[in-house]
């Protein structure tokens, strides 16, 4: 997998590989990945969403000067959202718990097996940051992304 920044790679890792179900443990509940923020729009078609997009202090950090290639350390936010709405076969709770341990299985994987050109991902623990007034559940997700790119 080509790098060309980590909010790239989480996506494209993300994508298409999340798998969460209705109460009935068989239906699946769609969603949507992307490097956007919250989209309301996202929930008349979907069941949640997942976010990614650079913290606070996103400035990537320059971790070696090659003669040819520089080190990077980049943090990223993950973050879910599921809306609470009605009409829906399962409990916004248990969705967004099983959101959490689907993400973390597939960014554990990545520690593991990173791209070639990613060194180390490191995934910190989660933070609920519910908005009631919304009625939205959101839980974020810091990680740590230590790559290599070619300079130009």
């Amino acid at each position: 997998m080509s790098l060309t920044n980590p909010k790239e790679l989480l996506v494209g890792l993300l994508q298409g590989n999340i798998k969460v179900y209705e109460d009935d443990g068989s239906t699946e509940v769609s969603g949507v990945v992307s490097a956007a923020w919250y989209d309301a729009d996202v929930f008349r078609d979907h069941g949640w969403q997942a976010t990614v997009g650079p913290t606070v202090d996103a400035a990537a950090k320059v971790m070696d000067l090659g003669a040819r290639h520089k080190d990077y350390d980049e943090v990223v936010q993950v973050t879910v959202w599921v809306l609470e709405k009605g009409g829906v076969n399962y409990t916004p709770e248990r969705l967004r718990f099983d959101l959490v341990h689907e993400i973390d299985r597939i960014l554990l994987k990545a520690v593991n097996d990173p791209a070639e050109t990613v060194k180390h991902v490191n995934v910190s623990g989660w933070a609920d940051r519910d908005e009631p007034e919304n009625r939205i559940l959101r839980s974020d997700l810091t990680v740590a992304v230590e790559y290599e790119k070619a300079r130009v």
